[in-house]
């Protein structure tokens, strides 16, 4: 499987002026991105979607992956300095983070977090280089019946996991599979579910769908809320003159040693988190800081110490990489952002697939260089430019809302010059405001929509190889009937957790009840 020539190329292509600038403008405008509170990674990375689109393929990689990574690291400067963590994903850091500052400690905290942000990412990274290639070889192995069944199970377990509600979860896999038939039929070429519209024969655009479901509708969502978050930046603007003044403590290397099992625990479950499609960055840093809370109770965690941050951000950022597996090794995105990275290959003409290996392995050889260089870029800028960064978090939302309302437009009609995917976008930024209100993930939507050409193709073709007889078609193989089993059991498995946890729910507060109706009692 290994390709010296393609290695050769890779090299070419990513260690030039131009890649290199695109990943330091990537890492640099992430970082920012992801200390703004109410900009998360997939808002920025959808933004900077469209931009790729004039770059080679190595410079698109190294914008939207350096924003990535620099974004997840980002977010726990605003949870360090104020306590308002720039995406849901540093939210854990917040616990530890903020008391380290109250106690003047503000500086060390944030170093812990970037030494220990950049160490769990780099290791996972490796874990990635390991495996991938191991996993796109075993795919190959697969035929139509067997990636049909792969890409249902994986549709399951974004249901499953992607939210407390499977049901929505589901729902929200279901609107992305719709959406991604709209336009032509790939083999007869008849027009289907275009509402009339001709313009829509070529399918709803990746770009515009993305735009307005991850940037546009959460800018809807500040500017409902704009007053309220105004007064916040007034109140982040009076508490940062003490943050890091020249008496803050700086990191020791036997200080950043002495943290080894938090980014251990950080690093396993990161990894492991975010292999699995649905989970994402904010699960992994909660799992890894509760795991290191209860396995290291002589650290003291929660009451403002190194090893809550380092346990966290290890968590967290531990994901980067591993969330790529499932793409690189099957076409199935592992996160929103993932997803949103396997758009950019697809601008570029490449279709994420266990196939990448074989037909463009100098891509894959490059993206596994540029995922290592992203940490030193982020090592480098975050280190440089936290004092700034932190400041960015007191940006008034009345200046930053419309602006990004106004590149959102932008990028949504440069990407194809079509009027019409201006308007695609909107509704879909109303659309996705409409499904944050209502607890319905948004990443499923994405995924599935991004999975779905692949999905009927897979479909049909196994269908067409039975002469069109759907149970030999679907189940003619032990592994098919296997990932079927498996994508029945995890709904049913997470249907009957879900309703254990509120049969667990209604006795709590049926004990409450009766608690409060017998202290009454006692009280007369």
């Amino acid at each position: 499987m290994f390709q010296p020539e393609a290695l050769l190329e890779s090299l070419h292509l990513v260690f030039t002026l131009n890649t290199m600038m695109w990943l330091a403008i990537g890492v640099f405008v992430g970082v920012g991105l992801g200390a703004i509170p109410g900009l998360t990674t997939s808002t920025g990375v959808a933004l900077m979607l469209p931009l790729t689109f004039t770059l080679n393929i190595a410079g698109a990689l190294g914008l939207v992956i350096g924003l990535y990574k620099g974004a997840l690291f980002g977010g726990s400067i605003s949870a360090i300095s104020f306590a308002t963590p720039g995406a849901p994903d540093s939210a854990a850091t917040v616990f530890d983070g903020y008391k380290m500052t109250q106690k003047g400690k503000g500086r060390k905290a944030l170093l812990t977090s970037l030494y220990s942000s950049v160490t769990a990412d780099s290791l996972s990274d490796v874990v990635v280089i390991l495996i991938a290639p191991a996993m796109a070889l075993a795919a190959l192995q697969f035929g139509p019946s067997e990636r049909t069944w792969l890409m249902f199970l994986a549709i399951a377990l974004l249901g499953a996991l992607s939210g407390r509600h499977v049901a929505k979860g589901m729902m929200a896999a279901a609107i992305g599979l719709f959406i991604g038939t709209i336009g032509s039929d790939p083999i007869a070429g008849a027009a289907r579910n275009t509402f009339g519209q001709g313009w829509l024969r070529d399918g709803v655009g990746l770009v515009p769908l993305i735009i307005g479901i991850f940037a546009m509708s959460r800018m809807i969502e500040q500017g409902i809320e704009i007053t309220q978050e105004s007064k916040l930046g007034k109140k982040v603007k009076g508490q940062m003159a003490d943050l890091f003044g020249k008496d803050q403590e700086g990191l020791t290397f036997r200080e950043y040693l002495s943290n080894w099992r938090e980014m251990g625990i950080g690093l396993g479950i990161g990894t492991f988190v975010g292999m699995l499609p649905g989970l994402g960055a904010t699960v992994a840093s909660f799992l890894s800081y509760g795991v290191a809370k209860r396995f290291l109770p002589h650290k003291k965690i929660g009451t403002g110490v190194m090893a809550g941050v380092a346990a966290a951000e290890s968590g967290n950022n531990a994901t980067a990489g591993p969330t790529l597996v499932p793409l690189l090794a099957f076409g199935i995105p592992g996160s929103a952002t993932a997803a949103l990275i396997g758009g950019a290959l697809l601008l570029q003409g490449i279709t994420p697939s266990p196939r990448m290996f074989e037909l463009h392995a100098d891509v894959v050889y490059a993206l596994f260089i540029i995922l290592i260089l992203a940490n030193v870029f982020n090592l480098v800028i975050g280190r440089g430019f936290a004092f700034f960064y932190a400041k960015l978090g007191a940006v008034p939302k009345p200046i930053l809302v419309p602006t990004i309302m106004v590149l959102a437009i932008i990028g949504s009609y440069g990407a194809s010059g079509n009027p019409y995917d201006v308007g695609v976008m909107l509704f879909f930024g109303v659309f996705g405001f409409a499904m944050r209100k209502f607890g319905v993930p948004e990443a499923p939507l994405v995924i599935t929509f991004l999975i779905a050409p692949m999905l009927e193709e897979n479909l049909r073709r196994a269908i067409l190889i039975s002469g069109g007889d759907w149970v030999p078609g679907l189940f003619n193989s032990p592994l098919s009937l296997t990932l079927m089993a498996l994508a029945v059991a995890v709904l049913i498995l997470s249907y009957r957790m879900k309703f254990s946890e509120k049969l667990d729910d209604m006795q709590h507060q049926e004990m409450e009840e009766t608690a409060e109706e017998d202290s009454a009692k006692k009280s007369q």
